[in-house]
């Protein structure tokens, strides 16, 4: 029995280099001081960053026999790391079980970090905000790094390092297994591909800088300053891309976005994440990829049982994990509907002209005064994606639903699933209070409205009957409408449902970009001067923005315009800051 219950771990795994730094927030209602906005980390911060701890138990294979001690193994996890992430960066999309192991290896990286700056964490928690801006900001990158590695599979930091590394070598001796095959581009799929990297790699620094100023980390003076010369780049990257007419329409959002982020960065904020929602999907979905992994004859005899568990695990995951972002996604677009931006003339134009799926969309809002208005109908069109149309009566007999059934279904599953969209944390910066209230009493009088005579726990039992499954009411649906579960699996059925996971190369590789970028890490893994330098370069070619003030402050420099100056007197050049940041494609 085959059961295609694994989401793409593309949409739930964030760069291994670059890290979203909505992650980590100041606490709620504290005002920050100018001072702590330039620091950048918060005293609070320190709980995330944890404290050093010897990490003992590893599997025996991912260290030399000789190493035993956490020092040599630190030494070591170092070396590969600066390998991995900074030396062979451009390999990473082909050798995914390099950059699983590459996560394992940060552990100890990380470990030994926290434990070479232990006076320096000290001092800062005593001293703040006095104390240890540059170091605090390398640690903190770091930090959120290996949050977000974590968060890729399910963790989090409250799990300990050897449980991380016990799930990311079970992935590196997954993907160890795949067969890979370098596909041949066309010079257009080329062009296309180089134009979505700059069109990313300037979004998402628009999208990093405002969730900066939202959690207090950045001033505003600063703010605004960044945010002309993101709004600049990104409108010229998408002035290119015009010749697609994917990126046309794409345009026409982000256009209306730059007065707003400076008025209103909340409103903004939405729209550049779902700029930044759907450039993710053209690359799933619409974008040609230069290597392709099969896993299907993967060998899955030599992994115990203990493994089968962590993999199962992480299916659970994603699958949750793609609802969760699901909703966030459509809490963005009531919040752009409500501040009228019809963006949902826009997502149905990707999808009836263009062929653009956005599968990962559940449903679509509209505003709150049209939603208030919305029939039985209505709610059903809101729920955009398929739902089974067959399923097992009591008598075991295999039955159609009719018109009616579905209409019902779907409604009730859009009913559904904005009663979990209003219970997200954030929903309250999006909607006032007396419009929660208003839209609470919508959907309740609704749903009482509505006579069903299909409920979603019948369609549960019976799509349970239909599949053979122990599926009894609405809740055991794991994954909505898309009723994609899996049971008892055996071990030849990983093989086939984990070829989706194989997804996970590009997101890695080429994922979301935030504070901790290439630049960083190869500082913080010892790389020169030079190899940082390289890092950049390289990293800007692939498509990827770098964050080069946090690189400057970590490498020990006041500001990016200090670690040129030191450049030029190190190699006898005579690099403009300008100059600098053009020669690393920034």
């Amino acid at each position: 029995m085959f059961f295609k219950n694994l989401k793409k771990i593309l949409e739930t795994l964030t760069s291994i280099l670059f890290i979203s730094s909505l992650l980590i927030t100041s606490s709620a209602g504290l005002e920050r001081t100018e001072k702590e906005k330039k620091l950048g980390v918060f005293k609070e911060d320190l709980k995330a960053i944890g404290k050093f701890k010897k990490i003992k138990t590893v599997p025996k294979e991912l260290f030399p026999e000789k190493l035993k001690t956490f020092v040599s193994r630190s030494k070591k996890s170092q070396e590969e790391v600066k390998r991995i992430f900074v030396d062979q960066k451009g390999l990473l999309d082909k050798y995914p079980h390099q950059m699983m192991k590459g996560m394992a290896y940060f552990e100890f990286f990380y470990m030994q970090q926290l434990k070479d700056h232990e006076k320096d964490l000290e001092r800062f928690e005593i001293k703040y905000p006095n104390s240890g801006k540059k170091v605090m900001q390398k640690i903190h990158n770091l930090n959120q790094a290996r949050q977000t590695m974590r968060e890729a599979v399910g963790l989090t930091i409250e799990n300990s390092p050897e449980e991380a590394i016990k799930v990311y070598f079970t992935m590196y001796k997954l993907f160890n297994q795949a067969k890979t095959q370098e596909i041949k581009l066309s010079k257009e799929e080329k062009k296309k591909l180089k134009i979505h990297k700059e069109v990313n790699k300037h979004l998402a620094l628009t999208i990093k800088s405002i969730e900066k100023l939202t959690e207090e980390r950045l001033t505003k003076k600063k703010y605004l300053k960044e945010n002309q010369k993101n709004s600049k780049k990104l409108k010229r990257s998408l002035k290119k891309a015009e010749i697609f007419r994917e990126y046309e329409l794409l345009n026409s959002l982000i256009i209306e976005l730059p007065d707003l982020a400076n008025k209103n960065p909340l409103v903004a904020l939405s729209g550049y994440r779902l700029a930044d929602f759907i450039l993710k999907d053209l690359k799933k979905n619409n974008l040609p990829k230069r290597f392709e992994q099969d896993l299907t004859e993967a060998n899955f005899s030599d992994f115990k049982d203990e493994e089968l568990k962590i993999l199962g695990d992480i299916t659970k995951f994603t699958k949750n994990n793609r609802n969760i972002k699901s909703n966030k996604i459509q809490l963005d677009i009531l919040n752009l509907e409500n501040n009228g931006l019809p963006v949902n003339r826009l997502l149905d134009l990707y999808r009836n002209d263009l062929n653009v799926k956005l599968d990962s969309l559940n449903m679509q809002l509209a505003s709150t005064a049209e939603m208030n208005k919305w029939a039985l109908s209505d709610w059903a069109n809101a729920w955009k994606n398929p739902i089974p149309t067959k399923v097992q009566d009591s008598n075991g007999i295999e039955v159609v639903l009719s018109d009616e059934q579905i209409l019902e279904i779907k409604a009730q599953l859009a009913l559904q699933n904005f009663r979990e969209i209003i219970d997200i944390e954030d929903f309250k910066n999006v909607i006032s209070d007396e419009s929660i209230d208003d839209i609470a009493k919508t959907v309740s009088q609704v749903s009482e409205s509505f006579k069903f005579n299909f409920s979603l726990d019948d369609f549960a039992r019976a799509m349970g009957d239909f599949r053979g499954l122990d599926i009894n009411n609405y809740a055991d649906l794991t994954d909505l409408a898309n009723a994609q579960y899996g049971a008892n699996w055996s071990v030849e059925e990983y093989a086939s449902a984990y070829q989706d996971n194989l997804n996970v190369i590009e997101a890695l590789s080429n994922g979301s970009i935030s504070s901790f970028d290439a630049g960083a890490l190869a500082q913080a893994a010892g790389a020169s001067l030079q190899e940082v330098a390289d890092t950049i370069a390289a990293a800007s070619a692939a498509g990827v923005s770098v964050d080069l003030e946090a690189v400057a402050a970590g490498a020990g420099y006041d500001s990016f315009a200090a670690a040129v100056e030191a450049y030029n007197a190190a190699h006898g050049t005579n690099y403009s800051v300008e100059q600098a940041r053009e020669a690393m494609g920034q």
